[in-house]
């Protein structure tokens, strides 16, 4: 039966993508796929001339390229995947940055900067191979060595970058040649190469990390030079992050064809869709599930739902004693109604929680959801010592649907005596208050693992060494077993152990209501039919580099 389910999420996704590459415009007369075929193509006809032995063929015209507007749900924080953590940013930096691996639409492990890869036989080391002729956007050249330096500046704690942690596993770095370099890890790490198709493995220009070397204050957060088919051109705050082609890019079949791509922050989720609609953004992601039905209806614009890789859950300071009860936090659980909230705030594009990651991550494992019992829960909270309830402030970012999840949560919570305030924070403030490990009583959060299998679904939320400062288990859940299995779990070359393993840990983690766990919601993303060759990724990022716009 899982197995069913499994290729019916596959299949939705599959076609989603295809839908999304394929669409046509308004009267079906230009359909994209048209419009591919002929770019540099002849004219099929003749033309008339006077002179009847004047029978040869012009070329066609150029399209014109223009400008693609995405709406995005906040600011970017940092243009430098070595430093930022959160959705936007990435999604803003794929187009400029490439790492040696990415992920294709069906999460297969492809190559990027490196044309090949080979994993050892105990897992602690892979070596890569890179493409040749590879130069970032300010010229300077892809080698190993450069490849190198960028691994050891973000891993080098010193430098201060967010995504430092993310490659603690790496023991050395060799460099054999120009396009040779092996990677070991202190320990077998059977997801090393899906930790390389992660945005925070992007290769960064060894001129501008020279720069940051020499001088501290030096910010790269505003400087992003990268490999991609796109460079970066201007960032004006709370307006705007555009890019433009870069014509020394590498992969010349897929070279960018449009004139610029403008990412526009938009925090109020019904203006990014009437800016949507009118034209003034022509790719919306997230789309507010409440405006999904009424856009489907829409002559000009094509909608696509597919299964996402998100998690949405409460988190909770475990340090403080009233979330140190574990009846505490299973009361949570069992005071709120998911299916309301799904109804409620997502218009039902949504199922409940039933694990900490989602179906489509690698390594998934279904629970038994908490059902909804608000006298269980009001028994619990007794048993726990806090029968009269407490008082609690629940950050969220200040973003419609966070806004939303947050008051129906605080609603809920109040059956039980949680009389939780709701803090809207600008998401970049509210992630360096995580960060700091300070002030945190309850927030709403997020999660989609970037490399879309269990090992950082799991470990950068619970496992005891990722407490703050700086690291994301911003819950402070310690328990000493999930931390050995999921160690275990990583250094086990045999998959099958390895996913028995990451099943205890679901089964531990949604037990002990390490998060109140809340829903999955579908990916719906709005694009006006003048857009195609967008390319859906299920962990959340939206391929643009090769999209047009007719």
């Amino acid at each position: 039966m899982k197995q069913r389910k499994w290729l019916s999420v596959l299949l939705v996704l599959m076609l989603s993508v295809t839908w999304l590459s394929a669409c046509s415009s308004n009267n079906n007369a230009n359909t994209t796929e048209n419009a591919q075929n002929k770019e540099g193509n002849k004219a099929a006809n003749t033309t008339e001339t006077k002179d009847a032995d004047a029978t040869a063929a012009e070329p066609a015209p150029e399209p014109v390229k223009q400008t693609l507007n995405v709406g995005i749900e906040a600011e970017p924080t940092s243009l430098n995947p070595y430093n930022s953590t959160d959705g936007n940013s990435t999604g803003v930096q794929g187009s400029m940055f490439e790492g040696l691996l990415k992920l294709d639409q069906n999460m297969k492990i492809q190559p990027s900067l490196a044309a090949s890869y080979e994993l050892s036989a105990d897992a602690k080391s892979i070596t890569f191979t890179l493409r040749e002729g590879v130069t970032f956007h300010d010229g300077s050249k892809l080698t190993a060595q450069v490849v190198k330096d960028a691994l050891d500046f973000v891993r080098n704690k010193d430098n201060q970058q967010a995504r430092a942690s993310f490659f603690s596993f790496i023991e050395d770095i060799k460099v054999t040649d120009d396009l040779h370099l092996t990677i070991t890890s202190k320990d077998p790490n059977s997801a090393m190469a899906a930790y390389m198709t992660h945005s925070a493995g992007s290769i960064i220009s060894p001129l501008e990390l020279d720069k940051k070397k020499k001088d501290p204050n030096y910010n790269l957060d505003r400087t992003p030079v990268g490999t991609g088919p796109f460079k970066f051109a201007e960032w004006k705050d709370g307006q705007y992050v555009k890019v433009v082609p870069y014509d020394g890019y590498w992969d010349k079949e897929h070279t960018a064809k449009l004139e610029s791509i403008v990412y526009k922050p938009v925090t109020e989720a019904s203006t990014r869709v009437n800016m949507l609609k009118t034209g003034e953004l022509d790719l919306v992601k997230n789309v507010p599930s409440l405006s999904a039905k009424e856009l489907e209806g829409n002559a000009d614009l094509d909608i696509a739902k597919t299964p996402s890789m998100d998690v949405y859950y409460v988190g909770a300071n475990i340090k403080k004693k009233q979330y140190s009860k574990v009846e505490v936090r299973q009361a949570m659980n069992y005071a709120i109604d998911k299916d309301q909230l799904i109804a409620q705030v997502e218009n039902g594009y949504g199922r409940i929680a039933d694990s900490a990651i989602a179906p489509n991550v690698v390594g998934y494992s279904a629970q038994t959801p908490y059902a909804y019992d608000v006298e269980k829960a009001k028994e619990l909270m007794k048993k726990a010592g806090f029968e009269k309830g407490f008082d609690a402030t629940l950050w969220t970012r200040n973003e419609t649907e966070f806004i939303a999840i947050a008051e129906n949560v605080s609603i809920q919570l109040s059956k039980i005596g949680i009389n939780a305030k709701v803090v809207p924070l600008e998401s970049g403030t509210m992630f360096d208050k995580l960060d700091a490990g300070k002030e945190l009583d309850m927030f709403i959060g997020r999660w989609s693992p970037g490399t879309g299998e269990a090992d950082w679904g799991l470990r950068p939320n619970f496992h005891s060494t990722r407490i703050p400062p700086n690291y994301n288990n911003s819950n402070f859940y310690i328990n000493k077993e999930v931390d050995k299995l999921l160690d275990e779990a990583l250094a086990t070359p045999d998959a099958a152990k390895a996913q028995e393993m990451y099943a205890k840990i679901q089964k531990i983690v949604y037990d002990d209501a390490a998060w109140t766990f809340l829903f999955e919601p579908e990916s719906i993303i709005g694009k006006r039919k003048s857009v195609g060759n967008v390319v859906i990724i299920p962990n959340g990022y939206i391929d643009l580099n090769n999209a047009v716009k007719q």
